[in-house]
């Protein structure tokens, strides 16, 4: 009985091993085979294990296992691999090129990220890894053809099955990556690009898979699917969706269609299942799952593997003299978070310092561009790395009040790019108030309220200078050029003070809208016009020196003409008396 019992438990533990390592045998009929897809998205370069990243060794071996368990296994990434930490920035992706060769990576799509250093990596990365980059959508302005050096689709033979992998870029990378870096490209419209193209690639293939860098986002108690890559599924004749950009956990279905996300940073393989009729060349049954190898009793599981840690060990010794430098150390907590929609106080000392190196009246840096806080404790080179991975320089301008004041209109409460970070101003801003007409009042660290027609020094990075995350404005303003990488200037700021104790400001407040909606309905008393006047009414958007433009009246006039207190406050549907020369 005893023997009997221990026979039983081996068997029970070998199932959990195996259901660990996400492939259980299961008795199928001779005409069918199981296919299995896995992906990760935005790699970032996190090739070291640290916290829930579990490092490039676990992420191979996690990936060779599934390998052994089925030989007819394909490894995808939907982009974002490179750039992200200080030992892959400093060699340009290069370890990461490596570990995706170990791993036997097939195909990548083509994230934002990935223009970061300019188009001539590219194809170094494809050189170095032996891994294809998809793209259908990024076409060639001059030529209104698709990229010459990244394919819009492969097909590959997994056992007799043919699957078209089709790679699709998301269009946010027009304004999320450097723009000069994608000049003469163009993002299409993933969803009529997939149109278009599934039913050529249909009469090839048996399986079309979307392996894309889109973004999605998964109810956690629904488990319903929303963003770009649900509207894909849709597409007619599209069998599975390959999701990234939005760092999410996706494993469901819509519209009968797959689609995963494995998380970020490497910390979790997203996985589509397909058995197949080898016979009929059709989908028996399709599954969506996570293998999440962040979790203690899953990454309990994984070894290092020995070719991947050689890799990651050589390229970080490399660097490694550069990185652990100690440059000082910090006794509060420099804290972070671009979707707080406020400052931070890591983002206000960056700021600080951006604004003092260049003796500026203001700085402002965008909140995606900082990646992580900084703890209490020491600071080495190596974490003003993971702070700001991206090697944006200062960028100076001379800027009109009005254009200062279209910087915060974009840049606060913004859901899709997080919030704007600045110093050397105070703004007053309507909680909830649409683009235009959300700030109130700006005011210098002088004390002095910005004066729309008056010009001030502004600081901020490359990145927003050339219009990234959708800070246009700058293009309209006169350039005064470029100097030092900010990460430089950062580590230098902390080398000379030693010892940091910054303590956040109030620098973004909350007006109350009651207040000023009384003020409006003063405003909009009707009054006897005078000659020479026409009644103009406010439009959403609408500015004082927009309004004072169009009519070519001085805006100052129009606001003392309209006895207004705020001339930063108007309101759509408000009337204004425009005083017109004769």
């Amino acid at each position: 009985m005893n023997l009997r019992k221990r026979f039983i438990a081996y068997i029970v533990s070998f199932v959990m091993i195996l259901t660990m390592f996400g492939q259980v045998p299961v008795a199928k009929a001779a005409n069918e085979v199981t296919i299995d897809i896995l992906q990760i998205n935005d790699f970032h370069g996190s090739l070291q294990e640290s916290g829930k990243n579990v490092g490039a060794a676990k992420l191979v071996n996690a990936i060779k296992q599934a390998k052994e368990n089925n030989p007819n296994t394909i490894v995808l990434s939907a982009g974002d691999n490179f750039n992200g930490s200080a030992v892959s920035n400093l060699l340009y992706g290069e370890p990461v090129a490596k570990m995706m060769k170990e791993a036997g990576f097939m195909f990548s799509a083509v994230g934002n990220h990935e223009f970061d250093w300019g188009l001539d990596k590219i194809e170094k990365w494809e050189e170095l890894s032996g891994v294809p980059f998809l793209a259908a959508n990024i076409y060639d302005k001059n030529t209104n053809e698709p990229v010459t050096w990244a394919d819009p689709y492969s097909i590959v033979d997994v056992d007799g099955i043919k699957l078209g992998i089709i790679g699709l870029a998301t269009p946010e990378t027009a304004y999320k990556t450097k723009p000069q870096n994608v000049e003469g490209i163009e993002f299409k419209n993933p969803v009529e690009v997939a149109k278009e193209l599934v039913p050529k690639v249909k009469k090839e293939a048996d399986i079309i898979i979307l392996l894309t860098h889109l973004g999605g986002f998964q109810d956690k108690e629904t488990k319903k699917i929303t963003g770009e890559v649900a509207d894909l599924a849709y597409v007619d004749g599209v069998d599975a969706v390959i999701a990234g950009h939005t760092h999410q956990r996706i494993a469901g279905f819509v519209n009968n269609v797959p689609i995963v996300q494995g998380y970020k940073y490497g910390r979790a393989l997203g996985k589509i299942s397909f058995i197949v009729d080898k016979d009929k060349k059709e989908i028996i049954k399709k599954e969506a799952s996570l293998d999440l190898l962040y979790r203690e009793e899953r990454k309990a599981t994984l070894k290092d593997d020995e070719a991947t840690k050689k890799i990651v060990d050589e390229y970080t010794k490399k660097v490694g003299p550069i990185l652990n430098e100690v440059i000082g150390k910090t006794i509060t907590n420099l804290d972070h978070n671009r979707y707080d929609y406020t400052t931070s106080t890591l983002g206000q000392w960056t700021t600080d310092v951006m604004k003092k190196l260049e003796n500026a009246d203001i700085a402002v840096t965008n909140g995606g561009g900082l990646r992580t806080n900084i703890p209490v404790g020491d600071i080495t080179v190596g974490k003003m790395y993971e702070v700001m991975p991206f090697d944006n320089v200062l960028s100076s301008f001379e800027m009109t009040g009005a254009q200062i004041k279209e910087i915060f209109e974009h840049g606060i409460e913004n859901k899709e790019i997080g919030s704007v970070q600045f110093s050397g101003v105070k703004v007053e801003y309507i909680k909830g108030a649409e683009k235009g007409n959300k700030v109130v009042k700006m005011t210098l660290d002088s004390g002095e309220e910005v004066d729309l027609n008056k010009t001030y020094k502004v600081v901020t990075n490359d990145f927003m200078a050339s219009g990234g995350d959708g800070y246009t404005i700058f293009k309209e303003a006169k350039a005064l050029g470029e100097t030092v990488a900010i990460r430089d200037a950062l580590i230098q700021a902390v080398k000379e003070a030693k010892e940091l104790n910054y303590t956040k400001e109030e620098r973004l407040i909350v007006k109350e809208q009651k207040q000023e909606v009384k003020e409006e309905k003063v405003q909009q008393v009707k009054v006897k016009e005078p000659k020479n006047t026409i009644v103009y009414t406010v439009k959403k958007g609408d500015a004082l020196y927009k309004i004072g433009r169009k009519y070519n009246v001085k805006w100052q006039k129009i606001a003392k003409f309209n006895s207004l207190k705020n001339p930063n406050l108007i309101f759509p549907g408000q009337q204004l008396s425009i005083p017109v020369a004769n």
